[in-house]
């Protein structure tokens, strides 16, 4: 097993062989993107789809094995687009590790509110990434839901002022008796979508995870002192956020230079 609360400069299928089965609580990760930017390593060479494709199954399914079996993979991705169309790669992924064991608990948007936008001829500047959430067993998989809750608007609490109840009748013609809802003390449950920045931190690398979707995701799916994992960590987002929030973490990358930047971060932040 490798020092914890650091990263490490080591390909993740490497690493892994040193990695004991059913350790970590989480797993918050971003792989490359097919076709879409350069990462300063092997993975820029994809030849195709399907080898992009073989690529994430074969990590997708590794990660779980270093899983405990109520912990989960958040898995930040894109599809990316080819000859004007956009690839269903993503979806054929979701179901190709499903025959494997593995499945989708969900998807989970991220609408980023600031961006910038591109001109397309056929379609829309994209504005949004998924968010895939794996688990080995999705009945099992730990949530916390009470970690991400979020502010009632105001005009939500003046209407929990007041009964509240089903405005539809049933087959005898009569409504449900209305009941006061008490509104929870931290907030509303969260949707199952985010609206949050794009990372602003200007670390040199070409695609680094926005700190608030790591830190989301870590608060929604782990708690205080549980270990947390980001195979492909790059300058260290997850790691710094696991480290804010009082996890125990282990990062690895292959290039060296990002390695040392994420490392550096640990130690100044």
């Amino acid at each position: 097993m490798y020092d914890l609360n650091e990263a490490h400069h080591k390909n993740w299928l490497r690493a892994f062989v040193s990695v004991p089965n059913n350790t970590f609580d989480l797993c918050v990760t971003s792989p490359p993107y097919y076709n879409a930017r350069k990462y300063g390593a092997e993975w820029d060479t994809f030849k195709s789809p399907d080898d992009w494709l073989f690529f994430c199954k074969a990590m997708v399914l590794t990660i779980a094995e270093v899983l405990k079996p109520e912990g989960v993979l958040w898995w930040n991705t894109g599809s990316g687009y080819m000859g004007g169309k956009r690839l269903s790669v993503v979806e054929k992924l979701i179901v190709e590790v499903e025959e494997q064991g593995v499945y989708m608990i969900d998807k989970i948007p991220w609408v980023k509110t600031s961006f910038l936008p591109k001109k397309y001829s056929n379609r829309p500047y994209p504005a949004w990434e998924e968010n895939i959430i794996f688990s080995r067993e999705p009945k099992h998989a730990r949530y916390y839901a009470d970690h991400v809750r979020e502010p009632y608007a105001e005009s939500t609490l003046k209407r929990l002022k007041y009964k509240v109840g089903n405005l539809q009748a049933d087959e005898a013609g009569n409504f449900t008796k209305r009941k006061m809802v008490t509104p929870h003390p931290d907030g509303k449950a969260p949707a199952n979508y985010l609206k949050l920045n794009v990372d602003t931190t200007k670390r040199d690398h070409p695609a680094p995870m926005a700190p608030e979707l790591a830190n989301w995701a870590i608060r929604a799916y782990s708690k205080e002192g549980d270990y947390i994992l980001d195979p492909m960590c790059g300058v260290g987002t997850t790691l710094l956020e696991a480290q804010k929030l009082d996890r125990i973490f282990l990062g690895f990358d292959v290039n060296p230079e990002y390695v040392e930047e994420a490392n550096r971060c640990l130690i100044t932040t």
